[in-house]
């Protein structure tokens, strides 16, 4: 693990964790008299889990030189899936479990076609955005007697997820992303993928199998995001849910430290990541910013880590190839 880790990117590490320190520091001074900054942190873990769990398997998918556009999209159908079968009286645990597969299926659906059609991920993803919420709405239409733009989901029982465990979830997810990367072949393999397509050929590792595989662990990660996200709402309306969520995602990835164009990262900046996204939200807040240029602020810097990044890279890949 100590020779994955470049010096740049434990640098980064360490930057985002004085980071997060220093932005709760400066939450609490600027606290109201009687608000209690314990409910700031308690609520910190479940606020963030959707974005940190969705990015854990982005992360994955990244390393291998890839990327998912799709998963705000991914995530309504996942959501929608879950009202139909509500609407229907389906059992909780049910609900649940068709939530996550119904996520894990279409990012699975990702990963063949870009292996089948050998076109970039970025392309078929972006198709995905628009394609899948398209589905969203059409299956709640037919799914929904009397669909009116939103299934309403009032029984607290099905909320338990998001409501009740998101921030202990988030924990596991973590650890078993830890222990995956300590201890799994695959994260390796990705890497190699993300590094170099040519070098995996040579080493006898067939890439379309590794990067399928990016896809499906990115999958889980992600049907447990979209549970997350979708039990903590009251209604679901495939048209404006997770708007922009897949920005939020893919900025905390990004600035974790992992590559965008692939091959180095860890999962534990990516959640450190999240974190920090959050916190400066939350910063906003109690600074009493307009909510308007919160949105436009936090745009603002998500775009602004990924194209800084991306220039970064870009131009170690010119004095690599210079050298």
């Amino acid at each position: 693990m100590k020779d994955r880790y470049s010096r740049a990117l434990v640098q980064r590490l360490l930057v985002l964790v004085a980071g997060n320190v220093l932005l709760l520091g400066v939450i609490w001074f600027l606290m109201k008299e009687g608000s209690s900054f314990s409910q700031v942190l308690l609520r910190a873990g479940p606020n963030v889990a959707p974005v940190a769990v969705a990015g854990l398997g982005m992360t994955g998918i990244i390393f291998a030189g890839a990327i998912d556009l799709s998963i705000a999209s991914i995530i309504v159908v996942a959501a929608t899936i879950f009202g139909i079968l509500v609407s229907h009286g389906f059992p909780p645990w049910v609900c649940h479990f068709a939530c996550v597969l119904g996520a894990w299926s279409l990012s699975m659906a990702n990963g063949y076609w870009v292996r089948l059609l050998r076109v970039p991920s970025i392309i078929v993803t972006l198709a995905g955005l628009a394609f899948y919420r398209g589905v969203a709405l059409i299956v709640a239409d037919v799914g929904v007697p009397g669909f009116s733009g939103n299934i309403s989901v009032q029984d607290e029982s099905y909320h338990a997820p998001g409501k009740v465990y998101a921030g202990w979830i988030l924990a596991l997810m973590l650890l078993l992303a830890a222990a995956w990367e300590l201890f799994a072949k695959s994260p390796r393999r990705w890497l190699a993928l993300g590094n170099s397509e040519e070098a995996c050929r040579l080493l006898g590792v067939h890439p379309g199998r590794v990067l399928q595989s990016a896809y499906c662990v990115g999958g889980l990660f992600l049907g447990v995001a979209a549970l997350i996200f979708t039990t903590r709402v009251q209604a679901i309306e495939p048209a404006r849910m997770a708007l922009g969520f897949e920005l939020q995602v893919i900025g905390a990835v990004v600035l974790g430290g992992t590559n965008i164009f692939g091959g180095e990262g860890s999962y534990a900046g990516t959640v450190l990541g999240a974190f920090f996204l959050y916190l400066i939200l939350e910063l906003l807040i109690y600074s009493g910013v307009s909510p308007y240029f919160q949105e436009l602020m936090t745009g603002a810097i998500i775009l602004a880590v990924i194209g800084l990044d991306c220039a970064w890279h870009r131009k170690d890949q010119w004095l690599a190839e210079l050298a």
